[in-house]
């Protein structure tokens, strides 16, 4: 099998990890990060976004209806939730700028704005930012490359599994952090739960999802770009609502979060000055 040099740590080893309506992934044999074998060209990239995103989803109810308005308080309170867990406090990001990125339609800034928290984003989706500005919600199309600026906290929910370049995003999201600044980052994590669902794990998505991290491979890669990890937690158990029993579903995903081996991992990290 042939296969493109991992982005993340350059190696050219790898073995398979899961196959996906004739997609390849592979687990990289140098930082143990899985991803597509062969990287999406920006084209396709590209036209994936532009051309009706939200229509995509709707062939994974499990990810669509996080976009929906019926979503929004339930979105509300898995944040506080996982600010509690962080060790984050509302308080303490007033007056700091606040940059999301991968802001989607804005319930992010939507949530902030909610505690008094004012917050800015961006994202490659024209679709999505129409939608953030329809509310009246500060989202621009941009890349990350482009901005400029120094800001607080830097937040990439649920989007570093969607980039061609995780490392060269972290050293740019370090270059924008004042001194002492932090990044949450937010994304489907491999181990004990992918390895049992196999190629039915919910997060083999291509195009979409190009790098699927470890929760090593990801801490390895941040302390490489600069940062300190201050807190993490890790929930979920690849069971969506309504597809199991909720009693069920709650006391599986109890299990995976207390064990520490969910499926979705969260994390505070710190900019390290050299």
């Amino acid at each position: 099998m042939s296969f493109d040099r991992c982005r993340i740590c350059g190696g050219g080893e790898a073995v398979p990890a899961a196959t996906i309506s004739g997609c390849q992934y592979v687990r990289c044999a140098g930082c143990g990060v899985e991803r597509m074998a062969r990287y999406p060209a920006p084209r396709e990239i590209a036209g994936f976004y532009e051309s009706g995103y939200m229509a995509k989803r709707d062939d994974n109810p499990s990810i669509h209806i996080h976009f929906s308005k019926e979503y929004r308080e339930a979105y509300f309170a898995e944040k506080d939730l996982t600010f509690c867990d962080l060790g984050i406090e509302h308080s303490g990001l007033k007056g700091k700028r606040v940059l999301d990125v991968g802001c989607a339609n804005g319930q992010f800034l939507e949530y902030l704005k909610r505690y008094g928290v004012e917050a800015e984003g961006i994202d490659v989706s024209k679709e999505m930012v129409g939608e953030a500005r329809k509310n009246g919600l500060d989202c621009r199309v941009m890349e990350l490359s482009d901005m400029q600026g120094r800001y607080g906290l830097i937040s990439f929910w649920d989007v570093i599994e969607h980039m061609t370049a995780p490392r060269e995003a972290l050293v740019k999201a370090r270059t924008l952090l004042e001194p002492g600044g932090e990044l949450i980052v937010q994304t489907p994590c491999t181990g004990t739960i992918s390895g049992l669902f196999g190629d039915k794990w919910l997060y083999y998505m291509p195009v979409e999802h190009i790098h699927l991290f470890s929760q090593e491979s990801l801490f390895r890669l941040l302390a490489e770009t600069g940062f300190a990890v201050v807190s993490w937690v890790r929930f979920g158990s690849c069971n969506p609502k309504g597809s199991i029993p909720d009693l069920n579903k709650k006391v599986i995903d109890t299990i995976a979060k207390r064990l520490g081996i969910g499926d979705t991992i969260a994390l505070r990290a710190r900019r390290v000055e050299n």
